[in-house]
């Protein structure tokens, strides 16, 4: 029987993420900002403290004991009032795919800011043709903001679609 949930990663798993996320880009180099190669060059340390800071905190989705799915939420660098959360590198095991489990990877990281009343804004994007992540940010009740031209890590260039929901009506 599958048990399925999501947890807060701590600093010490910090080698279960990195294995994660390097084969998440390595399987979907067209879905992400970030390249493989920009990721494998972290240290160890950079691995670490990414999974977990003060403005930061990267979660895990487990069926049972097996880590089948990751989410992040950081603080913006783009705000100086840092006021503004952005949801980041959703990623989840196509075995469990189609389930509606980015469900509770929205839910955990819309807590998880929630929690820490100094966030007034929540960012999240996404390539223009990535219509999961669409749906799933619609579900939450983001708004279309603007789109950018990007070039993505696996050579093509698209639009990245950003959507913003403000914590202090929406949440």
């Amino acid at each position: 029987m599958s048990d399925i949930f999501i947890r807060a990663l701590e600093s010490s798993e910090w080698k279960a993420f990195r294995e994660f996320r390097l084969a998440s880009l390595k399987a979907s180099p067209g879905v992400f900002s970030f390249s493989y190669d920009q990721a494998a060059a972290q240290s160890p340390e950079e691995w670490r403290t990414a999974v977990k800071g003060d403005d930061h905190q990267v979660f895990g989705l487990f069926d049972n004991e097996r880590l089948v799915g990751i989410t992040g939420v950081f603080t913006d660098d783009g705000d100086p009032t840092g006021q503004t959360a952005l949801l980041v590198m959703s990623f989840i095991l196509p075995s469990h795919r189609g389930r509606g489990l980015s469900r509770m990877l929205y839910e955990a990281r819309l807590a998880w800011i929630q929690a820490r009343p100094h966030f007034r804004h929540v960012l999240v994007a996404h390539r223009k043709s990535n219509e999961a992540s669409r749906r799933a940010n619609q579900r939450h009740g983001f708004r279309q903001t603007h789109m950018v031209s990007h070039d993505w890590p696996d050579g093509e260039t698209e639009d990245e679609v950003f959507y913003r929901l403000d914590v202090v009506n929406s949440l």
